[in-house]
């Protein structure tokens, strides 16, 4: 179920730093991270039932996903503030 979602890609991405995977397994995480940072951004928040009712992703790959996810999702927006912190300062 999961839909194209137009994001565009952190500039530094968590499952670049944990893996150099060339099978992609992560890859349904990242896509899935990328969207809750995507609904962040756009709604300040994002919480499973966000991405179901956006279309996304369905309930069952939310289940399989979503705390993995999520947890990339937040140190991605941890690390991109903290670098817009520095830079400002």
């Amino acid at each position: 179920m999961t839909t194209a979602l137009q994001t565009s890609t952190p500039a530094l991405r968590v499952i670049d730093i944990v893996t150099s995977d060339k099978d992609k397994k992560f890859a349904p995480y990242q896509d899935m991270a990328n969207a809750i940072i995507a609904h962040v951004g756009a709604h300040g928040r994002c919480e499973p039932e966000d991405l179901i009712k956006a279309g996304y992703f369905s309930r069952e790959e939310i289940s399989r996903r979503w705390h993995m996810s999520h947890e990339m999702a937040q140190i991605e927006l941890r690390l991109a503030n903290n670098l817009r912190s520095t830079i400002l300062h």
